[in-house]
């Protein structure tokens, strides 16, 4: 088999067969071969809008099947403690920062024992007055803080050991945008998601009678620290998330313009200029039961967000009340008002948005009505905690926000 031939999902199996933890968050990650990078790594991936690991094969091709054992292991370690999406040792630079997870994931108890000599070890090479095991990356942090002179004196950083890419990790977008900003907290949400999961199965099973899968060689505080990034290590910002699906509906008009050529090019010349609007229906739950607390919170964010859309504010409760149907224009600034007061029907919002040409749909409700129509066009719901907690529909493909 050739090194581009070579595939790692094929020896997931056998490599993780005693690892039942790293073996289901495995199976939840794409896994890649690629020949930009000399080792492996979590990467994002901003069209999936996911973190998945990527590897060489040429490199994963040459190590032993322990060896590849233990690299695995430990990118799926960087994925299980958040590192992918939180950076908290600002006393470090990046990659000071990277060496001081790796330290902290090498010397676990499971993982030093049979580590490859590339690797970064307490103890040994530029680290060997560093003599604690199993120390937290705060810990490691401060030990390279308080000894920079004696690591730069045992060799530089290239030769130090740290063998995988960490170029994608902490929350601060490559490119400062908001966009890809928000696209990488995204895709933490979802790795959050697949540790939930598997650290869920290796407790109480699959839910659907399989016995618990257990934690093969996973340390009892290791455990505990797994938890809890699976319960809300980190957290979206509401407005962010809400911003994301706004701006993502954006559509974009496209019409032929003439414009007149310059004196050394005479004549015409057709173009095409585009215009970018955003064609957002926002539907307002007018029943009694929603909160004045969650319209005022929405409202709000939505006159910072009229900077850059317009939108069609559609007030309803069993039905749509066509007559307050308004447009809240680029740049306007409006209060908060409850036109109705009756029961909740989705139905009746649903049909009235998809007889029409939107981009988006943002229904504001407390949940307190059965499962809609399909829509046409992209729909998130906004809903506050008594809304997620106590509401009758519980949209699955849809995306929905829970504001505090």
């Amino acid at each position: 088999m050739s090194d581009k031939e070579y595939k790692l999902d094929n020896d997931i199996y056998h490599l993780l067969r005693d690892e039942p933890y790293f073996t289901l968050l495995s199976r939840q990650l794409d896994k890649k071969g690629v020949d930009y990078i000399p080792t492996a790594g979590i990467k994002f991936n901003p069209k999936s809008l996911r973190y998945e690991l990527l590897y060489n094969p040429k490199f994963m091709k040459s190590l032993s099947d322990s060896h590849k054992k233990w690299v695995l292991m430990h990118e799926l370690y960087h994925a299980s403690f958040g590192h992918t999406q939180y950076r908290k040792l600002e006393m470090l630079d990046r990659k000071r920062a990277n060496m001081a997870m790796d330290l902290a994931i090498n010397s676990l108890s499971n993982m030093r024992h049979g580590a490859p000599d590339f690797v970064l070890m307490p103890g040994r090479g530029a680290f060997e007055d560093c003599v604690l095991h199993g120390q937290s990356a705060d810990w490691y942090a401060n030990w390279i803080n308080n000894n920079q002179d004696s690591i730069d004196e045992k060799g530089e950083d290239d030769d130090l050991g740290q063998f995988d890419d960490h170029s994608d990790f902490g929350d601060t977008s490559s490119d400062g945008s908001d966009e890809t900003e928000m696209a990488k907290q995204i895709a933490s949400k979802k790795l959050q998601e697949a540790v939930a999961k598997a650290a869920k199965e290796c407790d109480f099973g699959d839910g659907k009678g399989g016995e618990a899968k257990g934690w093969g060689s996973i340390s009892h505080e290791m455990k505990k620290t797994i938890r809890d990034v699976a319960k809300g290590y980190f957290k979206l910002s509401p407005k962010k998330v809400l911003a994301s699906f706004i701006k993502a509906s954006v559509a974009a008009d496209k019409k032929m313009s003439v414009t007149k050529r310059n004196r050394r090019l005479p004549g015409k010349k057709f173009g095409r200029r585009t215009q970018h609007r955003a064609n957002i229906a926002v539907s307002i739950d007018q029943s009694g039961s929603v909160s004045d607390e969650l319209l005022s919170k929405v409202f709000s964010w939505l006159g910072d967000f009229a900077k850059f859309a317009s939108f069609t504010v559609v007030p309803f409760d069993h039905e749509v009340f066509e007559e307050k149907v308004y447009v809240w224009k680029k740049g306007e600034r409006r209060k908060k008002e409850r036109v109705l007061y009756g029961g909740t029907d989705f139905n009746a919002p649903t049909e009235f948005v998809n007889k029409r040409n939107f981009d988006g749909h943002i229904v504001i409700t407390d949940m307190m009505a059965p499962k809609p129509i399909r829509s046409k066009c992209q729909r998130m719901w906004l809903t506050d905690k008594w809304g997620d907690r106590h509401g009758h529909h519980k949209p699955k493909a849809e995306r929905k926000l829970v504001l505090d």
